[in-house]
């Protein structure tokens, strides 16, 4: 029962950096820097470590908890609803891959890539609530 614990625990407190970095990113960062002759160079920056450690790492390791969540308080992926939040999370792969690796990265020198990249956070941060959402009906088992 404690490794069952410990691996919920784990993906609870992944699943709060991701989603917490995301809201703290739109209701902090980005509002404090808005009219600051910095901002650009500021998103760039601040996105690049987010990326690295609230998009690659935690999506990493929210993958293979998420799984072992599967396996040990489900007994696998035979359920629909976690195959949908399966599902959901890869749409949010998908999603964060686009919005770092190329709207992002653009976005620096491009009105049109920052307005891709600012739509794409707001479409993760939404489909990150949903995951959220699916996570807590899957263990009430609704």
């Amino acid at each position: 029962m404690f490794t069952k614990e410990r691996f919920l625990w784990l993906h609870v407190i992944l699943a709060t950096f991701w989603v917490g970095g995301m809201i703290f990113l739109s209701l902090v960062i980005a509002p404090y820097i808005k009219d600051k002759p910095f901002r650009d160079e500021a998103f760039q920056e601040v996105g690049k470590k987010f990326s690295l450690y609230g998009t690659m790492l935690t999506l990493s390791l929210l993958f293979i908890t998420g799984l072992t969540n599967a396996y040990l308080l489900h007994g696998g992926l035979g359920d629909r609803s976690i195959l949908e939040k399966l599902g959901v999370f890869f749409l949010i792969v998908i999603v964060s891959l686009v919005h770092d690796l190329w709207a992002g990265k653009k976005a620096l020198h491009s009105e049109y890539h920052r307005k891709w990249a600012r739509w794409l956070g707001l479409i993760n941060l939404l489909l990150g609530f949903l995951a959220v959402y699916m996570g807590v009906r899957i263990r009430l088992g609704l």
